[in-house]
């Protein structure tokens, strides 16, 4: 049971690199820079050539954004 846990857990926090960003959403790195200073968006950067995000922190990041949009409209 405990294996399976941390295969959950590993699977819940996958690692989508910048570059999946911007293949995902269409967008350029440009737009992924403005989202992270504008709108928080939670990258973790390694790197200056290296950055990423937790799969869990993406889904809640597009939650928290979802309801801000909701609110403005």
């Amino acid at each position: 049971m405990i294996c399976l846990t941390n295969k959950m857990n590993m699977e819940n926090n996958q690692r989508i690199t910048k570059q999946e960003l911007e293949r995902i959403y269409g967008v350029d790195r440009t737009t992924i820079e403005v989202w992270r200073k504008r709108y928080g968006l939670p990258i973790i950067e390694i790197s200056s050539h290296s950055k990423y995000i937790r799969k869990d922190d993406l889904l809640e990041w597009e939650d928290s954004m979802k309801e801000k949009i909701e609110v403005e409209v």
